[in-house]
């Protein structure tokens, strides 16, 4: 559909994942250029891996890989406005080694143990089967692969109407899960955590907010919608920021590392845990 003939009312039908296609809005997986670092460091990536990443949006994972190291990336997803920007976006940076394919995580057309590392970032939060999804993820991974999920969870709850206004936004029924909600999700028999970090999400000024709003919205091609529709777009787009703003502000999310354990291998009965020393020399007790 061209943009001059997109309606009011199509607009108000998007949910955010179709807006995010519509605006060309730079969609990160939680943590953004960070986690991308994290993954690929810590999963020893290089040119000879195969990478699958679920959920793409519009290509901003798949190309920061590119950028560290250009291994073999095959990025789905379901929304084909943001796959096309997500093509194009690769092809203006010079990669060629991104496929880009729509595709469900539910019936991922791969076969078994295909890739060397599978991203599932945040989509397991929206999945109604996150046992199933993640079985087919497991699926397609190679047995001494890893997969990197990196889940949200609140850190505090969050009122009835957040999570139905959240819901209604994203076209999802969502129920609040909590890290240890996660904790209880990956902790399988024949999995192992190999990696896990989490962050919280900062609380963002409505000033930053209504910048990045009005910076997404002049960019060029959405000066072809019509003008009733261009003012839906700036009203709900809008709305949109500052709810997600006010989700995420009690939310944080984790950057964990799964790999199948080894038949052979004993449970590890010398745990241990990492610490902080301070060095006392470069402080000053004082007495009142």
């Amino acid at each position: 559909m061209k943009l001059k003939d997109i309606t009011p009312k199509d607009i108000e039908e998007m949910d955010y994942n179709k807006l995010i296609g519509l605006t060309k809005e730079t969609n990160r997986l939680p943590g953004g250029r960070k986690t991308v670092f994290e993954i690929a460091s810590r999963t020893f990536l290089n040119k000879e891996s195969k990478v699958l990443e679920i959920g793409t949006s519009t290509g901003f994972t798949a190309i920061e890989l590119s950028k560290l190291v250009q291994c073999r990336i095959t990025s789905i997803d379901i929304n084909e406005m943001s796959l096309k920007e997500a093509e194009i976006r690769a092809l203006n940076e010079g990669f060629s080694n991104i496929k880009f394919l729509k595709a469900d995580v539910n019936n991922l057309p791969f076969s078994n143990g295909e890739f060397d590392v599978v991203i599932i970032g945040n989509v397991l939060s929206l999945m109604s089967n996150k046992e199933k999804s993640f079985n087919e993820c497991r699926r397609v991974c190679n047995k001494n692969g890893f997969i990197v999920s990196v889940p949200m969870f609140y850190m505090e709850k969050p009122s009835d109407e957040l999570v139905k206004n959240v819901s209604e936004a994203i076209h999802v029924n969502i129920t609040p899960l909590y890290k240890n909600d996660w904790d209880k999700f990956f902790d399988m028999p024949e999995l192992e955590i190999y990696f896990s970090e989490s962050y919280k999400f900062d609380y963002i000024p409505n000033n930053i907010i209504e910048d990045f709003v009005i910076n997404i919205l002049n960019r060029v091609h959405l000066k072809d919608l019509n003008e009733e529709s261009f003012n839906i777009l700036r009203k709900k787009y809008t709305s949109y920021m500052h709810l997600f703003r006010d989700n995420l502000s009690k939310m944080g999310f984790s950057i964990v590392l799964l790999s199948n354990k080894m038949t052979w291998e004993d449970p590890e009965l010398y745990t241990s845990k990492k610490v902080l020393f301070l060095n006392r020399k470069h402080f000053k007790l004082t007495t009142l």
